[in-house]
C-alpha cells in the first residue's frame, strides 16, 4: 500500500532524514507524499501513498488522532476493519477518513498495545503516542509487511519499509553482517531480525517494538499454537470449512476503492483464490499468468487458461525469456534491497509489472502449501511417524508417494539421518564450501558463525516434527518469500494481498492434524478435494510446479556470456569475497554437470548460481546507485 519511515531521538536532523528517505520509497506510494515533525524535533514520520482505501485526501498520512497528538504512518491493510470501526465508534471515538488504517489510532488509545491481536490483516506501522513520548512500531503476525529498523548512536531510533530509504541517512553505516552473510549463502534466506546490511534490523512477525527516551524494548504479540479443536472434523468435514473459510476470506480481502485482480497458476492456491475473487466482481476479474518460450515442465499456460475459462476473468499471459532476465537482474536486486530466496522472483517481478499497468492490486496464492501440506517433506513426516506405529499402514502411504517427489522425500530424509542444520530448509553452500571458496579474511570472519543458531531459536525444540515444520515454514520461510513478494509487487506500485494468510484460515490449519491434511497420502489433500466440484479437471490432471524459472537453459545458452561477465569478469564484485579459481570451478562444475539432465536434481545448483548472480548485482547497485560501497563489518 505505502512506504514509512520515521526517526525520533535527539540531537539529530529529523526533518532532514525524512526528505532524504522518501524519495527512496516513491515507488511505494506515488500517489501522494507526507510528512510529520513533532514540536520539540525529536520525533518524525513519513509516508508515501498508494491510495486504495479512501482515494479522498482524508486518507492521506501521517494521520492524526482528534486532538493531534497520536501520529501513524502505516503501509498495509486491515480486512477487519468495518467490525473495529463499529466497535471503537461505539465507545465513542470520532473517525475523519473512511481509510482502515485509521483504526489502528483509536485502538491504540482504547487498549493500547493489547488491540494488536484483534488485527486481520497485512500491516507495518510507526505510531507517535506524543502525551507518553513514546514510539510504536508493529509488524503483522506473519510477516506479510516488512518494516526496518537502526538503533543510532545516542538512543535514537530510524525505521522504514525499506533498506535503501534508511541507508539514505548518513548517520547509518553501510556494511556487510557476517551472520547475514553466512545465513544467506547456506539457506538463501535470513532469519528473525538479521540482515545482509550490519546494523539493520527487521521488525519479526507478531511482533512491536517501544522506543522511549532512548530505550527500545521488543514485545511479541502473536505466535503459532497448534491447540487442537474440541471435536477433529472428518475429512468431508474439513473440506467444507476450508472452503467456507476462504470464501469468507477472500471477500475481506477484495476491500478496496480501485479495482482488484489476481495472479494465476496452474496451481491449485491462485486458482482457489482467483474463483471466489471471481464470485465478488460485477465485471470480469482480470487475471494474470507468466509464460516463458519452453513448453512442457515450464509451461503453466493450459492450466491457467482453462481457469480462466471457467470463472470468466479477463486473462492477461505475460511473455517474458532470458533477454528479459539479463534487462531486469539488477533493477530486480535493486528494489528487493538485498539478496533473498527464490528464482521464482525474477518471473513475479515481470508479471507484477504488466499488472500494475491496469491494477493497484493484485491477488496471491502464498501459504497454502505450508499451511496445508503441499511439499513432499510432510510425506516425509507422516510416513516416518506411521513406519514406527503401523509398518502395514506405512507401507501403502510408502506406495503413494509418486515418482517426482523421491528427490525430494530422499534429500530432507538424508538431512535429517546426517543431522545437517536447518533439517527442513534446503542448504545451498555448506560449511566445507564456503571454507575452501571464501577468501581468507572473510572466511576467517565467517569460521564460526553458526548460521542455523538463529533458526533454531525462531523454530524452538518443539519434539514433534510436524509442528517443528510448520513453525519452520511460518516463522522462517514465509517471511522471506513476503519480503520478496512485497518488494517485487510495490517496485511497480502494485499491492499484493495473501488471502491464504487469513487469520481464520491460519488458525483453523494450525488445529489439523498432518494425518487429515494428508489424507490417503495425498499432498494438500483438502484444498484439492475441497474444490474438485469448481475447477478443472486438468488441475488433477498435471504435476505440480510452483512457478518453475528456466534460469537453468538460460545460464548454460543465451546468457551464458553475461553468467561468466557477472562472476569471472574482472569488474565483479563478488572478487572480494570469493577466491576467483573457486568461482570458475564452479561455473565449469555447473556448466558441465551431469544433474542438468535431471531437473529436481539441478534446482540446488541452480539456486547457487542465483545466489552468486544476485550478491554481485547487490554490491554493483550499493556502489553504482546508492553510493554506499560494502564490505564485512
Amino acid at each position: 500500500m505505502c512506504g514509512i519511515c520515521g526517526v525520533v531521538g535527539s540531537g539529530l536532523d529529523i526533518q532532514a532524514n525524512i526528505e532524504r528517505m522518501l524519495p527512496k520509497m516513491a515507488h511505494r506510494g506515488p500517489d501522494n507524499t507526507g510528512s510529520w515533525i513533532s514540536s520539540n524535533k525529536e520525533a518524525g514520520l513519513g509516508h508515501t501513498r498508494l491510495s486504495i482505501v479512501d482515494l479522498s485526501p482524508a486518507g492521506h498520512q501521517p494521520m492524526a488522532n482528534e486532538d493531534g497528538r497520536i501520529r501513524l504512518t502505516a503501509n498495509g491493510e486491515i480486512y477487519n476493519s468495518p467490525p473495529l470501526r463499529q466497535w471503537l465508534w461505539d465507545k465513542g471515538h470520532a473517525f475523519r477518513s473512511a481509510s482502515d488504517n485509521e483504526v489502528l489510532i483509536h485502538g491504540y488509545e482504547e487498549k493500547g498495545t493489547d488491540f494488536l491481536p484483534l488485527i486481520n490483516g497485512m500491516i507495518a506501522f510507526g505510531l507517535w503516542d506524543g502525551p507518553n513520548e513514546q514510539l510504536l512500531l508493529c509488524r503483522d503476525r506473519l510477516g506479510i509487511k516488512p518494516l526496518y529498523y537502526v538503533l543510532l548512536p545516542g538512543g535514537g531510533l530510524a525505521f522504514a519499509s525499506e533498506i535503501k530509504a534508511l541507508l539514505a541517512c548518513p548517520e547509518i553505516p553501510a556494511a556487510i553482517d557476517s551472520v547475514g552473510l553466512k545465513q544467506y549463502l547456506t539457506f538463501e534466506n535470513t532469519f528473525g531480525a538479521r540482515t545482509l546490511h550490519n546494523g539493520v534490523k527487521m521488525l519479526e512477525p507478531g511482533q512491536y517494538l517501544l522506543w522511549k527516551d532512548g530505550n527500545a524494548a521488543l514485545h511479541s504479540y502473536w505466535a503459532p499454537s497448534f491447540e487442537a479443536s474440541d471435536t477433529l472434523p472428518d475429512f468431508p468435514q474439513a473440506c467444507e470449512a476450508y472452503r467456507e473459510t476462504v470464501h469468507k476470506s477472500v471477500a475481506r480481502h477484495m476491500m478496496s476503492d480501485v479495482e482488484v485482480a489476481s495472479y494465476l497458476s496452474s496451481g491449485f492456491d491462485s486458482t482457489t483464490v482467483a474463483h471466489f475473487a471471481a464470485q465478488t466482481t460485477d465485471t470480469p476479474l482480470a487475471t494474470y499468468t507468466g509464460a516463458f518460450g519452453q513448453g512442457g515442465w515450464y509451461d503453466e499456460t493450459p492450466g491457467a487458461r482453462a481457469v480462466a475459462e471457467h470463472i470468466g476473468s479477463a486473462h492477461t499471459e505475460v511473455r517474458m525469456g532470458a533477454t528479459d532476465f539479463a534487462s531486469a537482474l539488477d533493477d530486480l536486486v535493486y528494489f528487493m534491497d538485498e539478496p533473498r530466496m527464490g528464482i521464482g522472483a525474477f518471473s513475479q517481478y515481470m508479471v507484477a509489472k504488466q499488472a500494475a499497468e491496469r491494477v493497484k492490486v493484485i491477488l496471491t496464492g502464498h501459504a497454502g502449501d505450508e499451511l496445508f501440506a503441499g511439499y513432499p517433506v510432510f510425506k516425509l513426516l507422516l510416513l516416518r511417524r506411521t513406519l514406527g506405529r503401523n509398518p502395514l499402514k506405512g507401507l501403502g502411504l510408502l506406495l503413494r508417494v509418486r515418482p517426482a517427489e523421491w528427490p525430494h522425500v530422499v534429500y530432507f530424509l538424508l538431512q535429517q539421518l546426517l543431522g545437517r542444520s536447518g533439517r527442513f530448509l534446503p542448504t545451498l553452500f555448506s560449511s566445507s564450501m564456503l571454507r575452501k571458496g571464501l577468501k581468507p579474511d572473510v572466511a576467517a570472519a565467517l569460521k564460526d558463525i553458526r548460521p542455523e543458531e538463529e533458526l533454531a531459536t525462531l523454530v524452538g525444540d518443539d519434539p514433534d516434527p510436524y509442528r517443528c515444520l510448520t513453525r519452520t515454514y511460518l516463522r522462517a520461510y514465509l517471511p522471506g518469500l513476503f519480503v520478496v513478494e512485497d518488494k517485487i509487487s510495490m517496485a511497480h506500485s502494485l499491492e499484493s494481498r495473501t488471502p491464504l494468510c487469513d487469520n481464520e484460515l491460519v488458525e483453523l490449519a494450525l488445529t489439523w492434524p498432518l494425518s487429515l491434511k494428508l489424507n490417503k497420502g495425498v499432498l494438500k489433500a483438502i484444498p484439492k478435494a475441497a474444490m474438485r466440484s469448481v475447477l478443472p479437471d486438468i488441475l488433477y490432471e498435471q504435476p505440480k510446479r510452483g512457478f518453475p524459472t528456466p534460469l537453468g537453459s538460460w545460464l548454460r545458452g543465451e546468457l551464458n556470456d553475461l553468467f561468466h561477465e557477472r562472476l569471472l569478469g574482472q569488474g565483479s564484485p563478488l572478487h572480494d569475497l570469493f577466491e576467483r579459481d573457486f568461482l570458475e570451478k564452479s561455473v565449469a562444475k555447473y556448466e558441465s554437470g551431469w544433474q542438468k539432465r535431471v531437473t529436481p536434481l539441478d534446482q540446488i545448483p541452480t539456486h547457487r548460481m542465483w545466489q552468486l548472480l544476485c550478491l554481485d548485482a547487490w554490491l554493483r547497485n550499493s556502489t553504482e546507485r546508492l553510493g554506499r560501497s560494502l564490505s564485512l563489518a
